[in-house]
Parts: structure tokens; C-alpha cells; sequence
């Protein structure tokens, strides 16, 4: 769970580096990109049809509640808060040692 927690946090600060240098290149002010947006831009058919899915097969109060503010969100800060937890949760797991006397 550890390293799964590292590399998260890699991705993260790798999407927010692509991200800043992307919006700087442009001549833009310094901004990172929502979920949303990466999604869109690796496959825009699936998230299109992905909302329709969930509030016709789930619920539209979880599109509207959850998953819509989650694709707002930028995408680097939701995957180092992601790896930020798992990393507490590898602590919290981990097995205590005794110290020695």
C-alpha cells in the first residue's frame, strides 16, 4: 500500500509539472487541468456517455453530488490527496516495532 501511495503522489506532482509547463508554454497564467479535462482528452466518447450511464443505472444525485465535482477538480490535487491517504493508511497498518532496552 506504501508504494502504491508513492506513486500516486509521483503522478501527481508529474500531472501538476505537465500541467503548469503546458498553461506557461501557452502564454497562459498558471493553472492545472481538471479530471475532466483529462478525460476528455484521452477518450472524450466514454466520459460523454459515462453521466448518462450513472443517472440512468445509478443515480442522478450521485452525478450531480459526487462524480461532477470530482471531474471540476484538478487532476493532480485529487491524485496527491489520493496518495496522501493512502500513505496515512500504510502507517496506521503498519506493524508496530518494540524498541529493544
Amino acid at each position: 500500500m506504501r508504494y502504491l501511495a508513492y506513486a500516486l503522489i509521483l503522478l501527481g506532482l508529474a500531472v501538476a509539472a505537465a500541467d503548469l509547463a503546458a498553461s506557461l508554454g501557452a502564454g497562459e497564467t498558471a493553472r492545472l487541468a481538471t479530471l475532466g479535462e483529462w478525460w476528455f482528452w484521452a477518450d472524450p466518447d466514454s466520459l460523454q456517455l459515462f453521466q448518462p450511464a450513472v443517472e440512468r443505472h445509478v443515480s442522478p444525485a450521485l452525478w450531480t453530488s459526487v462524480i461532477q465535482p470530482l471531474l471540476l477538480a484538478p487532476l493532480a490535487l485529487e491524485l496527491l490527496g489520493l496518495g496522501a491517504v493512502f500513505w496515512l493508511l500504510a502507517r496506521a497498518l503498519r506493524p508496530r516495532r518494540r524498541r529493544r532496552r
